[in-house]
């Protein structure tokens, strides 16, 4: 009897000592109010991410073709992707642009500095994600350099009330929707 108020005793003391919080700190800063209804995120697509499509061979025996890569984004769920939106813009120079577009940029070829034209396109897939295009104006074999996407996933319950926003601007996007960088 003894060994069994003393098995008894040690879980109370166990019990009270486990239910015991220590001092509590002072109260963290506000975060910034959210949107459940909104995913946004940053991308890192590499120069090697990129897969080169031929489309043709012109007469010279020139490959003709694009730039492609696909992106897996779980938050564009059918409801997204049929009255939603999915927004997808690139940083050129500091600037988030919104896909699609036509980019010029320089790059060196064989030592050579060379103005190139590209034009960047997306699709988005049913199935959760987007698919990147890069394709240049004469659709050389041109591999695009490194670049930084977002996406921003808009449900539709939110999207259908916002008509006022520029969706074409990220900072119109980020300020509407309250999306953290």
């Amino acid at each position: 009897m003894k060994k069994l108020s003393l098995i008894c005793m040690t879980v109370l003391a166990i019990s009270f000592l486990a239910s015991c919080r220590g001092p509590q700190g002072p109260q963290g800063p506000a975060g910034n109010d959210g949107n459940a209804n909104v995913a946004s995120s940053t991308l890192t697509i590499h120069d090697y991410d990129w897969i080169w499509s031929c489309i043709y061979v012109d007469a010279d025996g020139h490959e003709r073709g694009q730039y492609g890569v696909t992106i897996d984004y779980p938050a564009i769920n059918n409801n997204v992707y049929n009255y939603g939106a999915v927004l997808v813009y690139m940083d050129v120079q500091g600037a988030w642009t919104q896909v699609p577009f036509t980019y010029y940029y320089h790059q060196k070829i064989d030592g050579e500095d060379c103005l190139f034209a590209a034009s960047i396109e997306v699709a988005t897939l049913s199935d959760g994600g987007v698919c990147l295009f890069w394709t240049e104006s004469d659709m050389w074999d041109v591999r695009p350099e490194t670049r930084e996407f977002k996406i921003v996933a808009i449900e539709a319950s939110v999207y259908k009330d916002r008509s006022d926003v520029d969706y074409s601007s990220y900072e119109a996007v980020k300020e509407a929707f309250q999306l953290a960088d």
